[in-house]
């Protein structure tokens, strides 16, 4: 049974989309899919799951759901990710949730590349990071290793990545930690540096544009990144390299699956993660795929 808040939230979205002259079977289907996902979630997580709580996480494990579990074909899994598209949209404009959920959350693909959980092996990881430093120009080449390198060993967001900034890096003794406190849920939380990795992020600092932002990644120009520019830098290493169907959720996937094998610590990847709980983590890690 749906929440009455939710209830009434899905009237105002009901409201608005006949406002925009939508066909009405197509109002009818987003509010159906809707209900269906908040369905899942209550079965999934908590009686009390609620449209003004959903994340990223939730999100993709609801499209695993839908793709592995219940094998739906790409054109309805899709359907059901436009509804929650069209949904956040109206929602961030009332100023319902304060990030999208959907952004960053790709489309299902018929080769079904971008779901099926795959994992990178070690020898993979190091042939993506070579093809990163074998760019063109010396800067960029070095930004891109930094940020593959993030991604592959500190399992950050593609959003936390292009938010960090430079006073995240801190500095302890002997090691190096980033502060990173821009998820979704807006918990900060300490991801400690392999020292390979302090290194290319520092070499990245040596030719990082000398300007006011405090960005940590910037373009040649000197701008801050957009997510749109990591996952092209994922895209275009992952080419270089010969593999297919490779994402910035791949590696935050490959980080979880091995973090866990070397610790079997459920809480401690939660924690680095970012995850709410547990619960979330759990599915997280059944949907990754060795």
């Amino acid at each position: 049974m749906l929440l009455k808040r939710d209830e009434l939230i899905l009237a105002q979205f009901e409201e608005a989309l006949t406002q925009a002259a939508l066909a009405s079977s197509t109002v009818v289907n987003y509010l159906a899919d809707l209900r269906a996902f908040l369905r899942w979630g209550q079965q999934e997580f908590n009686s009390d799951f609620s449209l003004r709580q959903v994340n990223q996480e939730h999100v993709r494990l609801y499209r695993y759901h839908l793709t592995q579990k219940l094998k739906r074909s790409p054109s309805t899994v899709n359907r059901h990710l436009m509804a929650l598209r069209k949904f956040f949209t109206f929602a961030q404009e009332i100023d319902l949730v304060l990030f999208d959920p959907m952004v960053g959350v790709s489309l299902v693909s018929d080769s079904n590349d971008t779901v099926s959980g795959r994992l990178l092996t070690t020898e993979e990881t190091e042939r993506l990071l070579k093809a990163a430093q074998k760019g063109s120009r010396a800067g960029l080449a070095r930004r891109d290793a930094a940020i593959l390198c993030l991604l592959i060993y500190t399992g950050l967001r593609v959003s936390e990545v292009v938010d960090l900034q430079t006073t995240d890096l801190v500095f302890d003794n002997p090691g190096v930690h980033l502060q990173v406190g821009s998820g979704p849920e807006g918990q900060v939380r300490h991801l400690p540096l392999p020292g390979e990795v302090h290194k290319v992020i520092y070499s990245y600092l040596q030719v990082r544009p000398r300007v006011s932002t405090s960005h940590l990644f910037l373009s040649q120009e000197g701008r801050p990144i957009s997510s749109r520019t990591v996952q092209r830098i994922v895209s275009d290493c992952a080419r270089a390299a010969g593999f297919d169907g490779i994402s910035a959720q791949t590696l935050r996937r490959t980080y979880a699956a091995n973090l866990m094998d070397k610790t079997q610590d459920l809480a401690l990847v939660s924690k680095r993660l970012g995850h709410q709980n547990l619960h979330i983590t759990e599915h997280y890690l059944a949907s990754c795929q060795r």
